[in-house]
């Protein structure tokens, strides 16, 4: 990795932080804990582990950056909690020596490409654990596959979570997600068994109705409908779940690829609050 990294270091020092902006490619932010630190959109994360424990510091920092590489730090005696936190997804730990400040920018470059390589190669959402769009589209092609042979159908139910980029904006990810977890809730109350769902964006989430089409889209919509009422009527705060819902069809033979059917479906969105 050659290109500039943001890096958020969190409970360490400045001298930490001059070894790192003295290497030329990071742009360095330190804080006194995660709390302190706001809304983190930093490509890593360097955390000194502190009494909270490993697991607990590992929590707070997925739940603060979920997108950044992190790496921990532990003095020599507490080696054993970077190893902890390794399990736990951390993508490196470093001891605090001699050696620190010079291993420092290899650290969190590794980290970085590490992360990147790790997010491409999923196919689960961590949000919601729904499939992500690698997990979605190779079984969506399959069902197409099979369509063209079968000469039935498929068709895609599409629900737009359309709070998600103001919650995101003023609350940040975890609110955001939280969002993301509670339409997944109520879109797998609504599916059948058989369904297919998968969240493909931040704030979309798509259904592949499986078997025979026709009858299908109507009762899964009614269900959705239900759903939300109960999620809705749950709810201890007076703000309901907003979603839109569109729909697509893949006919047989039309020869129109995935990504077809998904634009369209897109571009089909009605308000459903």
């Amino acid at each position: 990795m050659t290109e500039h990294v943001s890096v958020l270091l969190v409970g360490l020092m400045e001298a930490d932080a001059a070894a790192l902006a003295g290497d030329g490619g990071f742009a360095v932010r330190v804080v006194a804990s995660l709390a302190a630190a706001g809304p983190c959109d930093e490509d890593a994360v360097v955390l000194a582990l502190d009494a909270t424990g490993p697991l607990e510091a590992i929590r707070h920092a997925r739940a603060a950056a979920p997108g950044a590489a992190l790496v921990v730090v532990t003095g020599a005696a507490n080696a054993a909690d970077g190893s902890i936190a390794l399990h736990a997804g951390a993508e490196d730990h470093l001891i605090r020596d001699e050696a620190f400040a010079a291993l420092l920018p290899r650290a969190v470059r590794y980290a970085v490409a590490i992360r990147r390589v790790r997010r491409e190669l999923s196919t689960i959402d961590d949000a919601t654990e729904l499939p992500n769009l690698r997990g979605f589209a190779p079984i969506a092609e399959h069902h197409l596959r099979m369509a063209d042979r079968s000469q039935q159908a498929v068709v895609f139910i599409f629900i737009r979570l359309e709070d998600h980029a103001a919650i995101l904006a003023s609350r940040g990810h975890e609110a955001a997600d939280d969002l993301a977890r509670d339409a997944a809730g109520v879109v797998l109350e609504a599916v059948r068994d058989s369904d297919v769902p998968g969240r493909i964006a931040p704030d979309t989430i798509v259904v592949l109705l499986t078997g025979e089409a026709d009858g299908a889209e109507t009762i899964v919509l009614s269900r959705l409908v239900e759903a939300m009422a109960v999620h809705d009527a749950a709810r201890s705060e007076p703000r309901s779940l907003a979603l839109s819902v569109g729909t697509a069809r893949y006919e047989p033979g039309s020869g129109a690829g995935l990504a077809e059917v998904l634009s369209s479906a897109m571009r089909g969105l009605a308000p459903r609050d």
